[in-house]
This record gives C-alpha cells, structure tokens and sequence, in this order.
C-alpha cells in the first residue's frame, strides 16, 4: 500500500523548516527573517560557532596538573583565566557566577568545623 500525500508543504531550504499552514509561514517568516532582532549587535537567532573539537582534545589532554595556571595548546601557552579559555574557544565572556562568588567567600575553618560534627571519624 503506497502512501500518498495529500497537503502539500513548504520547505525552507535554508534551515529545513516545514510549516504546512500558510499563514503560520507567513507569520514564521514575517517574526523570524524580516524583523532584526538584536542581541549585542548580532541577531538572535545567530548561534556562536561551536569550538573545535581537537582543539579541545588538546586542552584537556595537556591540563595534567591541578595547580597549573596555564596549558599549552597548538604551541601557544594559555592562561587559565575564563577570558583567555572563552577567547580561545570562541564563547562569549560572561560576568562572574554565583558559584565563583560563594566559592570565594567561603569561610573554611567553618566548613571544616561543620563537616567534623556530620561525618564519622575515618570516613573517607
């Protein structure tokens, strides 16, 4: 038994959308191609290319210590700084997180007064 079509449907070439409503095409096109939606001077829909991937095989396999400050990558010594690993791998600077921000803040002597009374001696 053959199956037979019997909408037909649009197809934008360009990012392989199918919409079989004509007015909601209209509408798709009318919201997401003609209006310039700005983002930092780039339109939204506009993703950030993804990083290389050997490039990241290279990172990650010449960080082998934990107290280093910098991993050589394609013969170039990179800082381990979230500019310099954001600049290298082409993302977008971020301001500093919450986790960066509680991780400086934290008290250790009482962190470490809190874990002795909840976890057994010579637990591990």
């Amino acid at each position: 038994m053959s199956c037979k079509r019997t909408r037909s449907s649009k197809t934008f070439a360009e990012n392989l959308i199918v919409i079989q409503d004509e007015e909601a095409r209209e509408r798709f096109v009318s919201i997401f191609k003609n209006q310039h939606m700005m983002l930092e001077k780039k339109q939204f829909y506009d993703a950030p290319s993804m990083p290389d991937e050997d490039l990241l095989r290279e990172f990650y396999a010449n960080l082998t210590m934990s107290d280093t400050n910098e991993v050589l990558v394609r013969k170039k010594k990179v800082p381990l700084t979230s500019k310099s690993i954001n600049d290298l791998f082409n993302l977008p600077d971020v301001e500093e997180d919450e986790y960066s921000t509680m991780m400086t803040n934290i008290n250790w002597n009482f962190l470490q007064q809190v874990l002795n009374v909840v976890t057994n001696p010579g637990s591990k």
